[in-house]
């Protein structure tokens, strides 16, 4: 299940690279969810500034920044508009951005082939692509999408960014981390072929038409082959690189499970149960030490008062660090009222006779320290808040609550994609 609730439609955002990503990658998907009912908007990271231009009329454009980006503008609205509409978004823009902070373009890092055939980061990618911006200000947009969306789940690419660019890969840790941020459930969109990384196939046959048409948008990007009379449902085009892709007939993801709940780190995370629990076993070392303390105080060693000085030194660490440890005062109380309970015990068991407690100093310390220590470590205030206020810095980010569970939400790998 998503986060959605039963008087809304599901609200779904897709985070792509370039233009014709969302497509290629989740046409189907996207279309799919839009005759569901769902509210899809699909978030771009650039405008593909660097991609090739195939056709002879736009090859002028090539290597012209500005130009090949505003024609993109143009291939994305239309190939949206055959999928059947969903929202978009810049990164970076409006609905994509902080509030507090000016607008700003992620321009298209560019790619190299590398030794191994998979692509990876360019030599001389500009210093206003995405790859160049700091992973944290990426962040902080996406979440600004996530929340002006209101999505209750998000969709890009696998951590190698299906084939290795770097865009990709940048817009897959950028959307992880702000899903996570922001508690949304997180699914990356894989290959409908492996079935060991697979949650989820989504059946795109059905709208196999508006994705051909919205493919069909992206002249300077592919060439896409007529319909086959043979096989209506089948799908390919072919790439700059001159490779043929086919099209699945199933769009597949694999959702990013959370890591596990972390172990409490203080009594005011723990559950009911467990301070119950914490406060008992802390009643117990309380004993356990005022036991030891009642019958080995009066030690000594020559001169030196080892008993006194151990049992006292035991008495300060198991408070102080109870205290330090988990911040409560509950549990250091369990601990002193453990140690008077135990002294007391024994003295009375061994009479007024009983040799256990003694009339000097190591037996008033020991009959009145641990109580003193207690209070001590009850009564000094807990500056954690303080320290925490301090260490952020005067962040303000926010997260947003809800049941991170799963979502019928997929998206096909472009594992196979070469393309800006």
């Amino acid at each position: 299940m998503s986060k959605a609730s039963a008087t809304r439609p599901e609200r779904v955002l897709l985070v792509h690279a370039h233009p014709d990503d969302e497509t290629l990658s989740s046409g189907g998907t996207i279309a799919t969810l839009l005759e569901l009912g769902a509210h899809v908007t699909v978030l771009t990271a650039t405008r593909g500034e660097r991609g090739e231009m195939l056709t002879a009329s736009l090859a002028p454009l090539a290597g012209d920044g500005p130009r090949v980006a505003a024609h993109r503008e143009t291939e994305i609205r239309a190939a949206l508009a055959a999928l059947g509409g969903p929202d978009h978004l810049w990164l970076g823009g409006p609905g994509a951005r902080p509030t507090d902070l000016p607008e700003r373009r992620y321009t298209d890092s560019g790619m190299q082939w590398g030794p191994d055939g998979r692509a990876q980061a360019a030599d001389d990618a500009p210093a206003d692509s995405l790859t160049a911006a700091d992973l944290g200000e990426v962040v902080d947009d996406v979440r600004a999408a996530i929340r002006s969306t209101m999505a209750d789940a998000v969709v890009s690419y696998a951590d190698d960014g299906g084939y290795g660019h770097p865009d990709h890969v940048r817009v897959h840790h950028a959307a992880r981390y702000a899903a996570r941020a922001e508690d949304v459930p997180f699914s990356m969109i894989v290959d409908p072929d492996d079935a060991a990384g697979t949650d989820m196939t989504v059946d795109v046959l059905p709208v196999r038409a508006k994705v051909r048409a919205a493919i069909e948008q992206y002249r300077s990007q592919v060439t896409v082959d007529p319909v086959d009379p043979a096989d209506p449902t089948a799908l390919s085009w072919v790439m700059p690189h001159g490779v043929r892709q086919h099209a699945p007939a199933v769009e597949a993801f694999r959702h990013d499970a959370p890591a596990a709940e972390p172990a409490p780190e203080t009594f005011a995370d723990m559950t009911p149960a467990g301070k119950v629990t914490s406060v008992v076993v802390a009643g117990v070392l309380g004993v356990l030490a005022g036991g030891l303390g009642t019958i080995t105080h009066q030690q000594t060693l020559g001169a030196f008062p080892a008993g006194i000085v151990l049992t006292t030194l035991i008495a300060v660490g198991l408070t102080v660090g109870v205290r330090l440890l988990y911040r409560s005062r509950a549990m250091v109380a369990a601990v002193g009222i453990g140690i008077i309970v135990a002294t007391q015990v024994l003295v009375a068991v061994g009479g007024q006779s009983s040799p256990l407690v003694l009339a000097n100093t190591a037996g008033y310390v020991w009959t009145f320290g641990p109580a003193v220590i207690a209070m001590l470590a009850l009564a000094w205030p807990d500056l954690s808040g303080l320290r925490a206020a301090r260490s952020g810095g005067g962040s303000t980010t926010s997260t947003r609550s809800g049941d991170g569970s799963a979502t019928g939400v997929a998206a096909r790998s472009g594992s196979a994609a070469s393309h800006e």
